[in-house]
């Protein structure tokens, strides 16, 4: 895959952060712009062809052609230092029985979900005014099927693997970068030492990525209320888990998927 400076891939991520992370976190003063006036706001507007979605997951496309490599290639190689130690049996079954990630995240999505309505309905927080426009005919059910597909492939790859997963790696390129400056005539192990002692306490900064990562995804769930806030923050953790356990983005895309479409026959 090809190798990237820390200077583009600094301002590709700020770039895609402004345009496309940040954005949702309006998107319910835009709702409520929109319904003003009237008694209950709409879910959704109408099941026409999904242009924009489409145009989402090509953007995500794009990402994962020109990301996804180098951080399956680091995976790989932590692999490859593992090797010789025997798996564990709950390891070897995720990695065997490739569909049981998928029912397992989306079994999980859904006790999500009810845990959030079981919270809403004894605060008194549930959103009754929100009207679910859901499709008519084939043509729109096929047109809600396409929306739903890109819709979660979208968010699965910036959410679940670029916004963390970069934002994780750049900051570690420049710790690692710092370290290297300060090792001054230090010998190549020598610096490979510091780096390692002394860069920015990985586990830590990896927790703060993850952190930032549930955040950003749950509120761009905003413009649905709180209670959406918090079905999303936990959805995001089941999913997140997903990727990390499984390697792969595609079981939490299926997960993702099968979950919205249910949850929208279910409505």
């Amino acid at each position: 895959m090809k190798k990237h400076t820390l200077l583009s891939d600094t301002v590709v991520f700020l770039l895609i952060v402004f345009l496309f992370i940040i954005p949702p976190f309006f998107a319910a003063s835009l709702v409520l712009a929109a319904d003003a006036g009237q008694n209950t706001s709409s879910l959704f507007k109408g099941w026409d062809f999904p242009w924009y979605q489409i145009l989402l997951a090509v953007i995500a496309l794009l990402i994962l052609a020109f990301y996804y490599g180098n951080e399956q290639d680091e995976a790989d190689a932590v692999k490859a230092g593992k090797a010789g130690k025997a798996d564990s049996i709950p390891d070897s079954l995720w990695r065997h029985l490739i569909v049981f990630p998928v029912v397992f995240t989306f079994g999980m999505l859904f006790a999500v979900s009810l845990l959030c309505r079981f919270v809403a309905e004894v605060t008194g927080a549930f959103e009754s005014d929100i009207l679910v426009i859901k499709p008519e005919g084939i043509l729109q059910w096929l047109f809600c099927i396409l929306n739903f597909l890109c819709a979660a492939f979208y968010e699965e790859v910036l959410y679940r693997f670029y916004f963390i997963d970069k934002l994780f790696d750049l900051i570690r390129q420049r710790a690692r970068g710092l370290s290297r400056q300060r090792s001054g005539d230090l010998n190549l192990q020598q610096s490979g030492d510091l780096i390692n002692q002394r860069s920015c306490h990985p586990r830590l900064v990896m927790w703060l990525c993850e952190v930032l990562g549930v955040l950003a995804f749950a509120f761009a769930h905003l413009y649905m209320g709180w209670i959406s806030v918090l079905n999303a923050a936990l959805a995001h953790v089941f999913l997140r888990l997903c990727y990390k356990k499984n390697g792969h983005l595609w079981p939490c895309v299926t997960a993702h998927f099968f979950y919205n479409v249910i949850s929208l026959i279910l409505l």
